[in-house]
């Protein structure tokens, strides 16, 4: 991102009208073009409590906002969200270009309302109730001068305003066609917030000789109830929503027709005119009520910062580990991970590294596992022009001289060389390293974290790790859980398969879940990703659930479910079994226990307080 001198503002006439109408509302509201950008609140448990408001928002945000965020890949462009007062949500893009937005301020949990920043996309557009564009010297305050934004507003199928998203990027990569992208987004999270239309209702979906389709929600005796996107504005003609009518006063067909048709043959598409003759083929089915406790995020860990916050997923034992290594943020004490391989020893570091004061200088990780032994010494020191044959010209940085100012990573210690431990303890201790070749030491200031799957006291009692080089880097220990330990495992199969879905949601079929939840995964979350991986990429179709067939064929097979009978064979015992076996599969998912089962939410609750009594 640039950060020359803002350009000049353009002439107030040179504005679009609804860009004069902003600037004066910004003047009103008594900020100055060369204000600062305001201080943004910066709280973890304050932005869980917000996103806790706004899920259904989010749910319905997110493959699109996934979807933009891959087409702007070349763009250096970030996609945002936010609610109705103008408070970012979320946000996708270019972590290079996102780490410049929250320099600004402007990071999650942000208020970009027009009153507090100014003249720009997301605050103007939810301010004035219409999508646009802002670009360059059009925003009011020069702090934002350097940015090219586009954004729209969301609505609720009542007509309510939910929110605003957006393309912000730099003023360089602006595109002609960055807001009909957002556009057609905004339409289809609109039509996605239908899903959480309350049940006792009827879904219409229209579409004309356009392909333009639109979605309208009835209520059972014809009310209009809702619309969105196109849906809403095409209709706005024929007064609705505001005067609230009737099916029968939008289309030229009885409504109690349509629903006996809908139950006869729920997909049949049947032709449709409007009350301004326009024609249509329409499909009314019945909508159900939305979830509300589907893929429920865990209570907020107070006090974590949200790089540590991102990982713990409700377990309590990495929940514990978190809250451990945060007792070092800012403090000269090495930090110890312990954990099979494959735990996420290094995600670990890296949070933990950007949970600290150093989290703007480097994060160097070497695996002292994966270099020759005969290299490892001048990987870690570095050396000098002409230190040793085949030594590179001007000699090389050592990866401890990379890591000045920031984190040394240095994973699975365990392994490395007992010749070299003596060198590394004298670096720990001296804050100093000299390359190879080099007649003089450097100074080093860095923090260290080290990870093994080996238990270093034993290493020390065989005399194959150093026992005072142990005690230097076992300040403070932390152990990860194996995956089969973990009682997170149904929130991060969905976080995995979000990151590999390209952040599009991915349904799984019950039989998936209980193989999934029975699995040992002895290579804990390498392996799970592995798998998920590979079952993604045997889909004959990007929208097929995953099932067990599109396992790999060396995947063991799936869990048998034993149900063995009681002492007196109680048919009442082996339903209560029955059913806490599939909640467990479920990890206490209540909805997708029932849909398990094949009963209703009402009747497994009374089926469990039964049990209860």
């Amino acid at each position: 991102m640039q950060t020359s001198a803002p350009p000049a503002a353009p002439p107030r006439a040179a504005l679009p009208e609804h860009l004069q109408d902003a600037w004066r509302r910004c003047q009103r509201a008594g900020l100055q073009p060369d204000s600062p950008l305001p201080a943004q609140p910066d709280s973890d448990s304050a932005l869980y409590a917000l996103r806790q408001r706004h899920r259904s928002l989010q749910r319905a945000a997110s493959p699109l906002m996934a979807r933009l965020a891959r087409q702007l890949t070349d763009c250096g462009s970030a996609v945002l969200l936010c609610n109705a007062d103008g408070v970012v949500l979320h946000r996708l893009g270019p972590p290079a270009f996102l780490d410049e937005l929250a320099r600004l301020g402007l990071h999650a949990g942000a208020d970009w309302r027009e009153s507090r920043c100014g003249v720009n996309a997301m605050g103007s557009a939810l301010a004035a109730g219409r999508a646009l564009t802002v670009h360059g010297p059009e925003h009011y305050l020069h702090a934002l001068r350097q940015l090219t934004c586009a954004a729209v507003p969301l609505a609720l199928p009542g007509g309510a305003r939910a929110g605003a998203l957006g393309i912000v990027g730099p003023c360089r990569h602006r595109q002609p066609h960055t807001l009909a992208l957002v556009q057609l987004a905004a339409n289809e999270i609109e039509l996605r917030l239908l899903d959480d239309t309350p049940g006792g209702a009827w879904l219409l979906q229209l579409r004309d000789d356009d392909e333009q389709d639109c979605r309208l929600v009835f209520a059972d005796d014809g009310r209009w109830l809702a619309g969105c996107g196109e849906g809403r504005a095409r209709f706005a003609a024929l007064g609705a929503p505001d005067d609230a009518r009737h099916f029968e006063q939008l289309f030229a067909a009885p409504f109690e027709w349509w629903t006996q048709l809908a139950r006869r043959a729920p997909e049949r598409r049947q032709p449709l005119q409007d009350q301004l003759a326009r024609d249509w083929r329409g499909c009314l089915r019945p909508l159900a009520a939305g979830d509300d406790d589907v893929f429920a995020p865990p209570p907020p860990s107070h006090g974590l910062p949200r790089h540590l916050l991102a990982l713990t997923g409700g377990d309590a034992r990495l929940d514990a580990a978190a809250r451990r290594a945060l007792r070092l943020v800012g403090k000269d004490i090495p930090l110890l991970i312990e954990g099979e391989t494959g735990t996420g020893k290094e995600v670990f570091a890296q949070a933990f590294h950007a949970s600290s004061p150093r989290r703007d200088g480097p994060f160097v990780a070497v695996n002292c596992a994966a270099i020759p032994e005969g290299l490892i010494e001048s990987e870690l020191f570095g050396y000098e022009d002409g230190a040793f044959t085949g030594a590179r010209r001007k000699g090389h940085v050592g990866r401890i001289a990379q890591a000045h100012g920031g984190t040394l990573f240095l994973d699975e210690i365990g392994d490395m060389p007992l010749s070299l431990q003596a060198h590394l303890l004298r670096v720990l201790q001296e804050r100093e390293v000299t390359p190879l070749g080099a007649q003089r030491a450097q100074t080093v200031d860095i923090a260290v974290v080290c990870a093994t799957h080996r238990d270093l006291r034993q290493a020390v009692a065989d005399g194959r790790f150093r026992e005072d080089l142990y005690y230097r880097l076992a300040g403070v220990r932390v152990r990860l859980p194996a995956l089969r330990e973990r009682s997170d495992r149904a929130e991060l199969c969905q976080r995995l398969l979000l990151e590999e879905n390209h952040g599009e949601a991915v349904a799984l079929s019950p039989a998936l879940c209980q193989w999934l939840d029975a699995h040992p995964w002895p290579g804990n979350l390498r392996q799970l990703r592995s798998v998920l991986r590979s079952a993604l990429a045997s889909r004959e179709h990007p929208d097929d659930a995953l099932d067990l067939r599109h396992l790999d064929e060396d995947a063991p097979s799936p869990p048998r479910l034993h149900l063995a009978p009681s002492p007196d064979g109680r048919l009442a015992d082996i339903e209560q079994r029955a059913i806490l076996h599939t909640l467990s599969a479920c990890a206490g998912n209540m909805s997708a226990a029932a849909r398990q089962l094949g009963i209703s939410r009402a009747t497994l609750y009374r089926r469990l307080r039964g049990a209860a009594a």
